[in-house]
């Protein structure tokens, strides 16, 4: 099955120059160091493949799922190649000839299957993050706040943040609760597509219902998900306008309606997030959010923007190989502990949830936080405390 498969994209297999330009910019290859691991390594499998010179094994497998699908080796090819894109099909390749994913992936594909969620809470329970705060949560508004599996069950300050920000704008804001189902990128990530048609068409449709113009998320997954991959699946452009929190917060400073009260006298680094950054080519808006943010001192790391590494937790590789992610983690904390910031600040639970173990991990003394904390800590609004259920 593999084999026929591959036959669709021989003309990427043969086209790569295994010139290695990918291999030296991969936070796999940096992290375990064989060729087979990292992205020319991998090309030169699917040739062997191909002409049968190798058998598929879980050998062969495990090289296709130690990818975090950052896409830094796609942004420096020299020959174009639809890099993530061929990682993503081989995987759901492997997935069809029932030798991937990974199992800790299997099991989170079976809980959006039975529960609609990554974490096997019951739907009915979605809207709990929001319990804690002074909000009335309605099905209907001009702007629709699609808020995501892990902060409506785990992270759950995220979505507190999110509210009480778009709350304090005055924003007429309607929620999906036990309607929104997980976006699906985990499962696209690691090759699991069978749902993916039916995820996309409800998410899709119950967000049309809102009569909502702009969906706004603040998981980074999510919003390259549906902004990205559902115009795809679904084959029609989205019925509303999809943006990254950041990006709508960067909006409403230019337009004079978000402003500050309270400084934050911290110097602050900021780490792209490959869904919204590599991916999303969004940059600006949350450095414009940080530089409007009274005495915070945004100094760049080394490696920023289209050269950003990545935080190690993306394409599945958190839940499958936890070890490599969190040395990937570690190795981007060094880099940010090298700017003298005393907090690491991005735009993702994800990236959140990676770095602050790499730093605890570590032993570093800097906090990691998501640019909706220092917001809202910055407008004075009361600041919760906790992350929700862990």
């Amino acid at each position: 099955m593999l084999q026929e498969k591959l036959r669709s994209i021989e003309h990427h297999i043969y086209t790569c120059a295994s010139c290695a330009f990918c291999t030296a910019i991969c936070p796999i290859s940096e992290q375990i160091g064989w060729e087979s691991y990292g992205p020319r390594g991998r090309m030169h499998l699917l040739k062997l493949l191909i002409e049968n010179d190798i058998q598929l094994s879980a050998e062969v497998k495990d090289r296709y799922y130690a990818c975090t699908t950052c896409s830094r080796c796609e942004k420096v090819c020299q020959t174009d190649l639809p890099l993530v894109e061929i990682w993503e099909d081989v995987r759901s390749w492997l997935v069809e000839d029932k030798l991937g994913p990974l199992e800790p992936h299997k099991r989170i594909g079976a809980s959006v299957e039975e529960s609609h969620n990554t974490y096997r809470e019951p739907a009915s329970t979605r809207n709990d993050w929001a319990k804690d705060i002074n909000v009335e949560l309605k099905r209907k508004g001009k702007i629709a706040f699609y808020v995501g599996c892990t902060s409506s069950y785990r992270m759950q300050q995220l979505a507190q943040d999110t509210m009480k920000i778009l709350q304090a704008l005055g924003e007429d804001v309607a929620v999906l609760g036990e309607d929104e189902w997980c976006c699906g990128s985990v499962l696209l990530r690691t090759g699991q597509r069978s749902q993916i048609k039916e995820i996309a068409a409800h998410n899709v449709e119950a967000l049309k219902n809102t009569g909502a113009e702009i969906v706004v998320a603040s998981c980074t997954g999510c919003f390259k998900t549906i902004s990205g991959d559902y115009p795809v699946i679904n084959g029609e452009e989205l019925p509303f306008k999809m943006m990254h929190i950041t990006q709508f917060l960067a909006q409403r400073i230019q337009e004079g309606k978000l402003k500050f009260k309270k400084p934050i006298h911290e110097k602050v680094t900021y780490h792209d997030p490959c869904h919204l950054g590599l991916h999303a080519g969004e940059y600006d808006a949350p450095r414009a959010i940080l530089k409007t943010i009274p005495g915070v001192e945004l100094i760049e790391m080394d490696f920023v923007r289209e050269e950003s590494r990545c935080c190690g937790a993306g394409g599945g590789m958190k839940a499958g190989m936890p070890d490599v992610a969190m040395g990937i983690g570690i190795s981007r904390v060094d880099e940010a502990e090298e700017t003298g910031a005393g907090i690491l600040a991005s735009c993702c639970p994800f990236c959140k949830t990676n770095l602050s173990q790499a730093i605890e991990a570590a032993h570093k003394d800097m906090v990691q936080k998501d640019i909706t904390a220092l917001v809202v800590e910055s407008m004075g609004l009361d600041v919760l405390g906790g992350e929700g259920r862990a």
